[in-house]
């Protein structure tokens, strides 16, 4: 029930709720200003022809990355789990612009449309826009401006999110789900187990195994193919990359000043406000916390001790900075202009809420010493980017008109060649650790050729960042093994086989005599015990959940039993004592449908994303190596 009621709290949650809101509204526009950036000759990805520019990529992670940093710094104090979240942002950025790209063109291929009326008033509606809770014509053009989004562009990517949203609306809001269905779901989630376990350990059968002379030498005749010792090889390269461009790149303040003034609009910290609140289960209660802070309470000691909401109230009421663009409609309507106001009560939900204004900041353009390091990284990574291009197609040329040598390569990139020790497919450097390196040395004949030293470089394009110059130094066959080399091999494997074959053998004898209500007598035998009973729920991060859930429920109270492997080898017995239901309130089996109703909707529209990008002609390039 613990668990149910902390979702229960984290979902009602207005807190949680405003954080949906602002990531939701970045993410939306970041698609709306994706719209208007050129094609780049540098391409992030082509979906099925449709291209995403490097460029596109780079400022959507940025406006990203922006938004993340503003959450991470008003919820959380730790640096290294802000960290943490930007290696996954980099990674899910270029993911889901393609998702996007590929819903835009199902709609299309559908035949969906949206009206310009129906444009119109989802741009009306947009609060964004609205001054005293109206459209305001001129605080739209202002805004269009100041992101540099022409009207046109604009309405275009409307009507194409207008498209979209109703393939969601198929998928997932017309979802219909019958009542007894969710009673059985909910039934099964919050279901409870009763166990007892007996563990059989492989160690124990492995000592008592006696290994015979004849025994390895037949396994090893058996078996040779299994002891051929791999291709190996020595060779030179050169790893041309991005990374690698960086270094020995000049910027000068004049480029900063300049690239700053031509992006001032990139520069702008729109007017934000920093609000708290404080939750109360019933208007009763929200009544009599205003008037205390009518009569000049503490609200922030109020927040702390009173508020329902205990996210905000760990933080004295604090929800956080927001602008215009992310402020929830509850809070606008309130119209709190001034430092330490606060609402009447807000009816939320089942909630009720007091907002108050706690700090003002407004709108400034941020000044370029604060942010000089951050531009000289974007003109950095721009040079290191066109550098890396300009040498990969240099290098390409030479190659194919001339019979390039590696030091030639050296002598152009300014990058020494690295020498390797010796190494197989199997246990190739990190740095040259790719397939297509793998299948060119190990897997192309390259290796049959006598004179190693015959063998010229080869360019290989890892990717459109990465390049690889590599050339074969010296070279091992592929030889049997001497049976001395791996005798101690073959003593492990065939213990290890006949320990699992015997212990396996008792483990079925022993569950055939426990479902017969026998078999106790033999496990004291094998000094084998029954733990104590314990309660196992669907959620633990217990390597038998799975299994134990799938057991035969036991029937007029004989317990039904299972053996399992463990990652250790060992063969665990799983006797299943009885069934734990739980009983749900009416307000928990509310959650719960509308929790079964949105994941039924998510593999749906999970299923159709997953068909989309199968189906897709999707050619990738690599943005890792120069995100920052």
């Amino acid at each position: 029930m613990f668990m149910i009621e902390q979702l229960r709290r984290i979902t009602n949650s207005y807190l949680f709720k405003t954080l949906i809101i602002i990531i939701i509204f970045t993410f939306i526009f970041q698609n709306i200003s994706g719209y208007l950036i050129n094609n780049s000759n540098n391409q992030a990805a082509i979906v099925n022809g449709t291209v995403i520019s490097q460029l596109q990529l780079q400022q959507a992670f940025q406006k990203e990355k922006i938004a993340l940093k503003e959450l991470m710094d008003t919820y959380s104090d730790d640096s290294n789990n802000y960290n943490d979240n930007i290696k996954i942002l980099k990674n899910k950025t270029l993911e889901r612009l393609i998702i996007k790209t590929l819903l835009n063109q199902y709609s299309s291929k559908l035949g969906l449309t949206a009206s310009d009326n129906q444009i119109k008033k989802d741009i009306y509606n947009m609060e964004i826009f609205h001054t005293n809770g109206k459209f305001d014509n001129e605080k739209y053009r202002a805004i269009l401006y100041k992101y540099n989004i022409k009207a046109n562009n604009f309405a275009k990517e409307i009507k194409q999110n207008l498209m979209n949203q109703q393939i969601y609306n198929i998928y997932i809001n017309d979802e219909f789900v019958l009542p007894e269905e969710v009673k059985f779901y909910t039934k099964l989630v919050v279901q409870k187990r009763q166990i007892k376990t007996a563990t059989l350990l492989i160690d124990n059968y492995k000592s008592k195994q006696i290994i015979k002379n004849k025994e390895l030498q037949d396994y090893y005749n058996k078996h040779q193919n299994d002891f051929l010792s791999p291709k190996q090889v020595k060779v030179s390269y050169i790893k041309l990359d991005i990374d690698s461009q960086r270094n020995n790149i000049v910027i000068l303040d004049e480029e900063i000043k300049k690239y700053y003034e031509e992006h001032i609009t990139n520069f702008i910290q729109p007017s934000q406000k920093h609000y708290s609140m404080i939750q109360l289960a019933t208007k009763k209660e929200a009544n009599s916390i205003l008037q205390l802070l009518i009569s000049g309470a503490d609200f922030k000691k109020l927040a702390n001790e009173k508020s329902t909401d205990k996210f905000s109230a760990l933080n004295n009421g604090a929800i956080g900075w927001m602008d215009e663009a992310t402020t929830p409609n509850e809070i606008i309507n309130a119209k709190l202009t001034k430092k330490g106001q606060f609402s009447e009560v807000i009816k939320y939900n089942t909630h009720y809420i007091i907002f108050r204004l706690d700090e003002i900041r407004d709108e400034v353009i941020r000044p370029l010493k604060n942010i000089k390091n951050e531009i000289f990284n974007i003109i950095k990574n721009e040079k290191a980017i066109n550098k890396f291009y300009s040498l990969q197609k240099t290098i390409n040329n030479i190659v194919m008109n001339t019979n390039t040598s590696l030091t030639e390569i050296e002598n152009i990139t300014g990058i020494k060649s690295i020498k390797t020790n010796w190494f197989s497919k199997y246990t190739m450097p990190e740095e040259i650790k790719f397939k297509k390196i793998s299948n060119i040395i190990f897997e192309d004949n390259l290796l049959e050729i006598n004179n190693t030293k015959n063998i010229p470089p080869h360019i290989i394009n890892i990717n459109n960042n990465c390049m690889i110059a590599i050339q074969v130094q010296n070279y091992k066959p592929q030889v049997i093994q001497k049976f001395d080399d791996v005798r101690k091999s073959i003593i492990n494997l065939i213990t290890l086989n006949k320990a699992k074959s015997e212990m396996e053998n008792d483990g079925n004898k022993l569950i055939n005599l426990l479902k017969k209500g026998k078999g106790e007598d033999d496990l004291k035998k094998l000094s084998v015990y029954f733990s104590d009973s314990k309660i196992i729920n669907r959620f633990e991060n217990n390597s038998l959940v799975k299994l134990i859930f799938k057991m035969e429920i036991p029937k007029n109270n004989i317990p039904t039993y299972i053996s399992v492997k463990d990652n250790k080898n060992n063969l665990v017995i799983v006797q299943l004592v009885k069934i734990i239901e739980e009983q749900l309130t009416e307000e928990e089996l509310k959650n719960f449908s509308q929790r079964y109703k949105a994941i039924l909707g998510n593999v749906m529209m999970e299923s159709l994303i997953l068909q989309l990008r199968n189906r897709a002609k999707i050619k990738l390039g690599t943005f890792n190596e120069y995100i920052t």
